[in-house]
């Protein structure tokens, strides 16, 4: 769900979807901006749109304020993601560009949200060189985002589909709409899986279990029960929930963009996606046009609780507000909501978490993988390769999935 570019650094990964996908997978050119202040703002930056937007005092201060911070804040610990970008970007762009999308993805203010956040996914991008490049383009070393990424012909969606054939037609065996009830153990080893369906797999001598549950749902459903330390961490770690309103709409291209990030904190949405921008094969015709529009959430907000055609009157009207459709040229659409989708890194998690990973880790024939297995916000390709790599300790090798993602460059960064 959402716009999951297919864009790695890593070898491995790009031969696996290669392999798997063929030529089903398609360079896509990417344009992506920001609408904030009721603009749409380049990512990343060019001058005169920034400059434009902003307009000239604005561009001034923040600038001002970008210095500022450099001279004064450089040789400062950052705690949260308030202080981390304010530190390296000064607070008036903190204010414009962070503030606003950051808190709707994650529901808690900046200043509760723990600097790894901004660190693991910003880090690395020099603000001075991008500003450098915008005004005078890429020379020397300068760095620039990807602006090309591959994508499957008819959706992320068709690269599990692929794999899910290759497995099956290798002997595997996919067991959908089973949900794993209860995880048996005998001390640090697991013994059966028992499930929503009445059936029980037993993990024989030699079994090994991949895990990714979220690391809070694997621990509370083992049993004997874990100790009493580890269920009291895992149950002060939370993951927030994702509702994606996907919708059909006919006419005019509504905006040229992969996706927009929703800055303006009059729209409840976060981020806006065009699948037709994507691949054309994705929708039906050539005026239609798949649009996805992601809400963040918990469980407890009144959002969620929405019947389906109120999240989808709700898109419709924030998409016209926006100026991007004319009423009545959505013809239809569907909700899908995620519960556990993103690890939440609150300020203070570090303690609870170490906790819990370190007692899964412990666990002698059984890997956690993914996002929500290993709690970290991890990227697809970053997910994958987890569980590739616990898949080849099976085979003789000695890697550590929970390295993966420890880098310190920007992530999408050339």
């Amino acid at each position: 769900m959402g716009p999951h570019r297919f864009f790695t650094k890593n070898n491995t990964i790009n031969q696996v979807w290669r392999d798997v996908l063929g030529t089903d997978l398609l360079e896509v050119p990417r344009l992506t901006r920001i609408y904030c202040q009721k603009r749409f703002f380049y990512y990343p930056l060019k001058a005169t749109n920034a400059l434009i937007g902003l307009g000239v005092w604005r561009s001034l201060a923040a600038f001002c304020s970008y210095v500022f911070a450099r001279l004064f804040y450089r040789n400062r610990e950052a705690e949260s993601f308030e202080e981390w970008i304010t530190f390296h970007f000064g607070r008036r762009l903190y204010e414009t560009f962070f503030k606003t999308y950051t808190e709707k993805v994650w529901g808690i203010p900046c200043s509760q949200i723990g600097a790894e956040w901004a660190a693991q996914r910003i880090r690395g991008l020099n603000l001075w060189k991008v500003v450098r490049a915008a005004f005078i383009g890429n020379r020397g070393n300068i760095r620039t985002l990807a602006d090309h990424f591959l994508y499957p012909r008819r959706g992320a969606g068709m690269l599990y589909e692929k794999m899910a054939e290759l497995i099956c037609a290798g002997g595997g065996k996919i067991c959908l709409n089973t949900t794993v009830e209860q995880i048996e153990r005998d001390g640090m080893r697991l013994t059966a899986l028992r499930c929503s369906d009445q059936r029980t797999f037993t993990v024989e001598a030699g079994d090994h279990v991949l895990s990714s549950l979220p690391i809070t749902e694997f621990v509370e459903k083992l049993t004997p029960p874990a100790p009493q330390e580890v269920r009291e961490a895992a149950a002060r770690l939370r993951y927030r929930d994702h509702i994606t309103v996907n919708l059909l709409h006919f006419g005019n291209n509504p905006f040229p963009d992969n996706w927009i990030y929703v800055h303006a904190p009059e729209m409840q949405m976060a981020r806006l996606t065009n699948y037709a921008n994507f691949s054309k094969e994705m929708v039906p015709a050539k005026n239609a046009h798949g649009l996805a529009a992601e809400y963040f959430c918990f469980r407890i907000d009144p959002i969620w609780k929405m019947a389906d055609k109120d999240l989808i009157q709700l898109a419709t009207d924030e998409l016209h507000r926006m100026g991007l459709i004319q009423q009545g040229s959505v013809a239809g659409g569907f909700v899908v909501r995620e519960k556990n989708a993103y690890p939440t890194y609150y300020v203070g998690y570090n303690p609870s978490f170490d906790i819990v990973r370190d007692y899964v880790r412990k666990l002698t024939n059984v890997n956690m993988i993914g996002r929500g297995g290993m709690y970290k916000y991890n990227n697809q390709d970053h997910a994958l390769l987890s569980g590739l790599l616990a898949a080849r300790n099976l085979l003789g090798e000695a890697n550590d999935p929970w390295s993966v993602n420890e880098e310190d460059e920007y992530l999408e960064e050339n």
